[in-house]
């Protein structure tokens, strides 16, 4: 076995070691030290310095990025894993929107292809997150309204046999949503409530029997108001819920994002990015599933200036939590790798710096940026390239 010792500021789940080490062996953390000393052990020493080493960032809703579109191009999975690699994140769910069912059976055999046979050069694709189609037209956002669809528990039991599902988004609102969601619990995919119209009362009934999570909190959905506290007001009271949020600024402001983090914390709220192929790319066209979208000053949007998703990354996302909270650095990082691994049931391997979890390892310089990146233990990107 070669080890691997990683030096520097180690950011734990409620504190950070100044003069920590990270041992890696064998895909595994094997050690986590306050001294240094594990390092004594090791076959390999990266001294880091003043860089922060955290636990592999984990996106639980990416519908593309640099270029590539996940329902566009599902045969290219693997490129967009390599490049997420540059953003700090080591896991994450492909993401389709709803889409025809001509679209479905052609993309999600391909994105099952893809991850079950992901290799080691990449951020790893956790599994497939379906949000919609069994959303509300009402808050459908940039979904295509004539391939929204109500609940239909043979279309789902087709669309989970198409593709490995982690996630599904769906309104709980809807006739028939009941035995939709437990279907899709059953099968041992996460529901999320999402693009949905629900009253307080709808959605904390469905949080408290079928549902986990909230998909990017505020965003899409019933709004709250003080008489009526809606999707998101059910998503602050419910003890369990665990919260998407896109801490870009844009889809929700700063205070906003600073109210959430107070009601929720950083064990019930997780940063994603709902990115799409223009992250990472310099304004003009792009596409969102079947959908034309352009960017402009940061935000892609469709030809009626629907918001499309975003142009966050994950590094991005963990800077801005920060800066929009006030958190620590322990909490930024548990919002960005801990909850949501242990939302979609990574929580006992992915997500935390501690003996046995998978050797997945951001480091970010000490302005935030991202320096260096290990998946399963090997090094896959260092000053601003792909190893």
């Amino acid at each position: 076995m070669n080890l691997v010792a990683l030096k520097g500021r180690v950011v734990t789940d409620y504190e950070v070691w100044e003069e920590g080490c990270v041992l890696l062996g064998d895909g595994a953390v094997r050690e986590v030290s306050r001294d240094g000393g594990a390092a004594e052990e090791a076959d390999e020493v990266h001294e880091l310095g003043e860089a922060l080493i955290l636990p592999g960032f984990v996106d639980l809703q990416v519908n593309g990025a640099f270029g590539v579109d996940i329902a566009g191009r599902p045969d290219l999975l693997g490129e967009l894993s390599r490049r997420l690699l540059s953003t700090g994140t080591t896991a994450y769910l492909p993401t389709v929107i709803t889409s025809s069912l001509e679209s479905y059976g052609r993309v999600l055999p391909v994105l099952a292809r893809g991850i079950a046979g992901a290799g080691p050069e990449g951020a790893r694709p956790l599994g497939v997150h379906l949000e919609g189609p069994f959303i509300s037209p009402g808050r459908r956002g940039a979904h295509p309204a004539e391939h929204v669809r109500p609940p239909d528990i043979g279309l789902l039991g087709w669309l989970l046999e198409l593709a490995p599902v982690r996630m599904i988004t769906a309104a709980p609102e809807l006739e028939g949503a009941g035995g939709l969601m437990a279907a899709a619990r059953d099968r041992g995919a996460v529901v999320s409530l999402g693009h949905s119209d629900a009253s307080f009362e709808v959605a904390y009934a469905a949080l408290d029997r079928y549902a986990a999570g909230v998909t990017h909190l505020f965003n899409a959905m019933s709004p709250l108001h003080h008489r009526d506290p809606g999707l998101p007001g059910a998503a602050f009271a419910h003890p369990r819920a665990v919260c998407g949020l896109i801490a870009d600024g844009r889809h929700v402001h700063p205070e906003m994002v600073a109210l959430a983090f107070r009601m929720l914390g950083p064990d019930r709220l997780c940063l994603v990015t709902d990115a799409i192929s223009a992250a990472g790319m310099d304004a003009g066209e792009f596409t969102l599933a079947s959908r034309r979208v352009r960017l402009e000053d940061g935000v892609p949007r469709l030809d009626d200036g629907t918001i499309a998703g975003s142009v966050l990354t994950m590094e991005r996302a963990f800077q801005n939590i920060l800066a929009f909270t006030g958190c620590t650095l322990p909490e930024a990082a548990r919002m960005a790798a801990a909850t949501p691994a242990r939302l979609v049931g990574e929580g006992r391997r992915k997500g935390r710096l501690s003996p046995g979890y998978d050797a997945d390892v951001t480091v970010l310089a000490p302005d935030l940026s991202v320096e260096a990146v290990w998946v399963g233990g090997r090094q896959l990107y260092c000053a601003g390239k792909v190893v």
